[in-house]
């Protein structure tokens, strides 16, 4: 573990806390020098809260559209095509055949030159240019991501994290490949980078072919002084404008943020990535207002002509943009991408459905619209979604069955902010860099692996968590140690228990389900579920078992049911079931006579409800003869549960009465109170 300058290092134990208004909050070293900032002495800073507003909000871009033309189309026609339709011609772009974008003509509407453009049979496509933005929100402490022991973060936060709930780095690094090789490139498609930070300066990319500040293109690729990458926002080499935005933040710390959690180095100031020792290339294609289609495909281009093998793009967008999913589709990186901060509403939507007019209108609009480009079917992308240091899928993330492969950490994440200060960050944005980093390790340890073999690798080696169950395609969170191996962490014995407080209840009266979990290893703070059979086995709890492995449920059941307790695969423990306990619910049974004493041959009625309330259901009434209860009527309950009898005193006398119910599949037998008739 390297060191840096003494002077350094009190530099940044100068540094104090920079108040933010609606933006990240930077932590500044605490006093201490190194060891302070150290990885293992995070847990002394102060959170302050953080949040990412949008400077604009619209989802397309509104002075330009893109255009494919049909294969065979020359020059000259497309010539006559713009003319017609009133557009300039602004640029090409890479990895997208015959694509260019144009300029929406003075008075007309972005849909409007789309039509007009899609109109001529010369056109392969017209699209809008959408508009991408970093995604984040905020909140809370260190890096329980890399190592969950357990710990509290230190401000704010309400429960402890639950032990392994992390991505395994430390199980990685102890493999032989460590803790990744500086050959391996990593794009960060992002905001700018604080290349200057000491957590990243030593990791930062460095294009050998470039002589620094010659203002000559040395190496032929296009751009001039591309040094350390490219900003194609601006059109420059400054990959760092410290620049403020509108909600006072800095304009480059959210690619700072997820630069850290990729690849800062150990080097025992601030924190440490999943990948410390992997090469960062920083790529700028967002700004205060975002960035655009165009911005993101160069990117993608250039830093697959650069070297790099994968990309990490914790942005989105929520219009299906087609020319961006041909250039991923064409590229050769694999591509990590954020599934979303569900939208407007800050609620984690489903990725996996889609509604009219997404991409179309604003952001907070488009709340339930799938987050691109995670949301492609392309081959080469890994859609991320976020889980708290519980495993628990937070309410913000993104999810689909089908359309986001896996989780990471992604909440009270920790990482580098721009001049050399830390800050606490919440979203997808945060859970994408730890999959990249995971990829990163894999593709240090098997030079040359192919974006496939790369991506089964990364999702075939998962942990499972319940909370991911249907809602990702492999219903777990990324394992380093278990992805750079190949193979899935051994699963240990596991078994449950299952104790219930009693065996018959009345309906709406507590019942108190109990378990004991055992494990190879810890069964402290593991999630345990009981489930009801219904036609199925479904979850109806779900809790964590305490310091001695031991759970309980509370139930207030309507109906008999058979219960059980289930451990899912967790943290590389195999799952377990209990045995199954069958609960005998009786219905609670009212029972009101109008009057208790009447003359012979006068009338009474005998009524109550049934609990729960079912209809038909067939009630008897009983009249007690001295030996036995024999039956006088019957009847069956009505809405509500409702049901009543009308009996005439026969003869002078008092007579025992009761209701009672045979049971079926539904309930248990029951008896109602006696009441007692006097007949005069």
């Amino acid at each position: 573990m390297s060191r840096t300058s003494a002077s350094l290092v009190a530099t940044i134990a100068a540094l104090t806390v920079v108040g933010l208004v609606s933006g990240p909050s930077a932590i500044a070293a605490p006093a201490g020098g190194a060891k302070a900032l150290a990885r293992d002495g995070a847990t002394t800073l102060t959170r302050l809260p953080t949040r990412v507003s949008s400077a604009a909000d619209d989802a397309v871009v509104a002075n330009k559209v893109l255009v494919r033309w049909k294969a065979g189309v020359s020059t000259g026609s497309r010539r006559i095509v713009r003319a017609d339709v009133g557009v300039r011609s602004l640029r090409t772009l890479p990895l997208v055949p015959r694509a260019e974008s144009v300029a929406v003509p003075a008075g007309a509407t972005v849909n409007e030159t789309v039509a007009a453009l899609r109109a001529d049979p010369r056109v392969a496509t017209a699209q809008p240019v959408f508009r991408y933005r970093a995604m984040t929100d905020s909140y809370e402490p260190n890096q329980w991501g890399l190592s969950n022991t357990g710990q509290v973060p230190e401000q704010g936060y309400s429960s402890a994290g639950a032990p392994g709930v992390d991505v395994n780095a430390q199980g990685a690094w102890a493999l032989p490949s460590g803790t990744g090789s500086a050959s391996t490139v990593v794009a960060v498609i992002d905001t700018g980078v604080d290349i200057a930070h000491p957590d990243l300066s030593a990791g930062i990319w460095t294009n050998s072919g470039e002589i620094p500040g010659n203002g000559i293109d040395d190496d032929g690729n296009g751009f001039i002084d591309d040094v350390h990458g490219w900003d194609f926002l601006n059109n420059d080499n400054s990959l760092y404008d410290n620049t403020t935005c509108s909600d006072t933040s800095d304009e480059d710390f959210h690619g700072t943020h997820v630069s850290g959690i990729i690849g800062a180095r150990r080097n025992t100031l601030g924190v440490v990535g999943v990948a410390p020792s992997v090469t960062i290339m920083p790529l700028k294609t967002i700004g205060c207002s975002g960035g655009d289609t165009t911005t993101v495909i160069d990117a993608l281009a250039y830093a697959e002509q650069n070297g790099a093998t994968i990309a990490n793009m914790s942005l989105g967008g929520t219009g299906y943009d087609s020319a961006l999913k041909a250039a991923i589709d064409a590229s050769g990186l694999l591509v990590v991408a954020a599934a979303g901060n569900g939208g407007g509403d800050g609620v984690g939507d489903n990725n996996d459905f889609s509604v009219a007019g997404c991409g179309t209108a604003s952001e907070a609009a488009n709340a339930n619209c799938p987050e691109y480009p995670a949301s492609f079917s392309s081959a080469n992308i890994v859609a991320v979604a976020a889980v708290d240091n519980r495993g628990t899928l937070t309410s913000f993330s993104n999810y689909g069955a089908s359309s986001v492969d896996v989780a990471a950490p992604g909440a009270s994440i920790i990482s580098d902010y721009p001049n050399q200060q830390l800050t606490f960050l919440d979203g997808t944005s945060m859970a994408t860099p730890f999959v990249t980093g995971v990829a990163a390790l894999v593709t240090s340890a098997v030079p040359g692996i192919s974006k496939a073999a790369l991506k089964t690798r990364l999702l075939s080696t998962v942990r499972p968590l319940p909370s991911l169950s249907g809602r990702t395609v492999t219903g777990g969170i990324v394992d380093a140690a278990a992805a750079v191996a190949g193979s899935p962490v051994a699963p240990s014995t596991s078994s449950l228990s299952l104790t219930r407080s009693a065996s018959t209840i009345t309906a709406g009266s507590a019942l108190t389900l109990s378990t004991s979990l055992s494990v190879t290893g810890s069964a402290q703070l593991r999630p345990v579920e009981l489930q009801v059979y219904s036609g199925g086995w479904k979850r109806v709890c779900s809790v964590t078992t305490s310091a001695t492995g031991t759970a309980s449920c509370v139930q207030y059941p309507k109906y008999s049911a058979a219960y059980m307790w289930y451990f899912p695969a967790f943290m590389g423990q195999a799952p377990a079931w209990s045995a199954y306990r069958t609960v005998a619910v009786r219905p609670a049974i009212s029972s009101t006579l109008s009057r208790s004493r009447v003359f012979v041959g006068q009338r009474v009625t005998w009524g109550g409800v049934v609990t729960p309330h079912r209809v038909g259901l067939t009630l008897v009434l009983q009249r007690w003869t001295g030996t036995r209860w024999a039956a006088v009527k019957s009847t069956k309950t009505v809405s509500q549960g409702k049901y009543s009898f009308s009996i005439a005193g026969s003869s002078r006398g008092t007579v025992r009465y009761r209701v009672h119910f045979a049971g079926d599949a539904g309930n248990a037998a029951q008896n109602t109170s006696v009441r007692t008739l006097s007949v005069v």
